[in-house]
């Protein structure tokens, strides 16, 4: 079973950097995943992708050498046990409002003692049946991680109680759903919104869990000196239209 990068990094101290994949091809996400990004972060959430396409998606991840961190709100089960199996090494849980849903995932993803997740051990994260049942059952414990979406103003009071919460590795903060259900859309150096970001970073911190949250590059160190220590810093969506436009403008005659 190959480790989690995203893992290695973090239990080594260090900052994590993901970039996002917007569109379905596994060979532009194999592109990102091989230009030294740690997890390809991949939405179920706004879109809605084939299976098939999905599981094609998390190997080109695996292929170019960083971890699939895809994001889901499940409706059961097998909505996360489909996509560990596959290799994803992360999941990422939106639009939380309450413990209980995250208590819910964490049982899902992990064998118990931690959860209660049901062994079949023949899949490409247990490397097709080659890996020992009890190592695998340890390993897979060990290098999937749960990221736990801080969005929803709901969530605000319950940010420690989850950060607090085995089998919870991140908390990554949605800034657009965020201050859009506060009635402060986009105004992220707000002083209330600027408040809740720090109770995540300073959470993490006590429960030894590390903060995240989606910027641009030039943004990073201002949110590191805050605490977060995980960063998505690009998207291909950005990449082509940010350079479809440059380009265009790059020859006004």
């Amino acid at each position: 079973m190959q480790p989690s990068y995203v893992l290695q990094k973090i239990h080594a101290g260090e900052t994590v950097i993901t970039a996002k994949s917007c569109y379905t091809d596994p060979e532009l996400v194999e592109m990102i995943a091989s230009s030294g990004f740690d997890a390809v972060w991949i939405c179920l959430e706004h879109k809605r992708v084939d299976a098939s396409m999905v599981y094609a998606l998390i190997q080109a991840c695996r292929l170019g050498g960083a971890d699939a961190l895809i994001r889901v709100k499940p409706s059961n089960y097998t909505d996360v046990l489909h996509l560990i199996e596959a290799g994803a090494r992360g999941i990422m849980l939106p639009r939380v409002k309450h413990p209980d849903e995250v208590h819910e995932v964490v049982r899902a993803m992990n064998f118990p003692p931690l959860g209660a997740r049901g062994y079949d051990g023949i899949h490409a994260e247990a490397d097709f049946g080659r890996i020992p049942p009890a190592e695998y059952l340890v390993k897979a414990n060990d290098e999937n991680f749960l990221v736990v979406q801080i969005e929803e103003p709901e969530v605000v009071p319950y940010i420690d109680e989850i950060a607090a919460t085995p089998g919870v590795d991140v908390l990554f903060v949605g800034p657009a759903d965020l201050t859009l259900g506060l009635g402060k859309f986009g105004m992220t150096d707000d002083p209330e919104v600027r408040a809740i970001l720090q109770s995540v970073a300073d959470a993490c911190a006590r429960h030894g869990k590390v903060a995240a949250i989606p910027c641009a590059p030039e943004q990073v160190k201002g949110y590191h000196d805050m605490g977060f220590r995980f960063f998505n810093v690009i998207s291909d969506f950005r990449c082509v239209s940010n350079g479809m436009k440059a380009a265009r403008a790059a020859v006004e005659i």
